[in-house]
């Protein structure tokens, strides 16, 4: 597995102003020596090609994949056709970035889950013959109360939209949870995983996620792709994430000599 940040984990900095998206990513490969970061759409100061192509620029002048873009607004089913047109927005801005990854995720649970979710699929089917034309994947992730927030759900999605550009971005948090095998069979569509972190101790684990057995059900499904740190805590985010990063780090190390070891 190889690790990136998303920018979500300096959300509070970034709105304040005391870090701009180019400081981000510098820090990013010279502070915290990552593999890849993670855009979040709603973190650019400004959409145009001239300022993309400068932070892939950057990104390339400083040894970092873009791992993802992550479109950061719900799918909504009552607005299926306006966040069509967004997610294609979303697809051009990835291209430029050179993210092969566009992370997504349904929206919240609805009055009428039948014509919700016809409408989820519609959607769905419509963006992925966009996301064909990009040559660019989209990684749904599930969420607690959503229209896709279960295994079943995963597939059912998945199944009706008919789409080899549609994937999974499972998050540490469901892996955590009871039921966790449940998953196995999903994980074969991963191509990112996020790993949300709030409550971490000296050490820099998360306090409410068990991810030493997490990061070992990925190891041994054979998952390799990037884990993507997302601190939401209420710590000062630059001593929070270093913190974190260099716990996961270990963490995957150890891991991934385990992995060695046995084959």
């Amino acid at each position: 597995m190889k690790l990136c940040c998303s920018s979500q984990s300096y959300a509070h900095m970034l709105a304040s102003g005391d870090l701009t998206q180019l400081e981000w990513v510098d820090l990013c490969a010279n502070d915290l020596m990552l593999d890849g970061v993670e855009f979040v759409r709603s973190h650019f100061p400004r959409l145009d090609t001239e300022y993309v192509a400068q932070l892939k620029k950057l990104c390339a002048d400083r040894a970092l994949t873009v791992a993802s873009f992550h479109h950061d607004t719900p799918f909504e089913p009552s607005e299926i056709d306006q966040h069509i047109a967004k997610l294609t927005n979303s697809l051009e801005i990835a291209a430029g970035l050179g993210a092969p990854v566009v992370r997504i995720r349904a929206g919240q649970e609805q009055e009428s889950p039948v014509l919700a979710w016809r409408e989820l699929i519609r959607g769905l089917s419509a963006a992925c013959i966009q996301a064909k034309q990009y040559n660019i994947t989209f990684a749904l992730e599930p969420r607690a109360q959503s229209l896709v927030a279960t295994p079943t759900e995963v597939k059912r999605a998945m199944k009706e939209t008919d789409s080899a550009w549609l994937r999974l971005a499972p998050s540490a948090s469901m892996l955590g949870a009871h039921g966790r095998d449940e998953w196995s069979d999903a994980l074969n569509a991963a191509v990112i995983a996020v790993a949300p972190m709030e409550q971490l101790d000296t050490f820099g684990a998360d306090e409410t996620i068990d991810y030493l057995s997490i990061l070992t059900f990925l190891w041994q499904r054979r998952y390799r792709g990037f884990l993507s740190l997302e601190y939401e805590g209420a710590e000062d985010e630059n001593d929070a994430v270093a913190r974190a990063v260099a716990w996961l780090r270990g963490i995957l190390a150890k891991d991934a000599l385990k992995a060695v070891a046995t084959q």
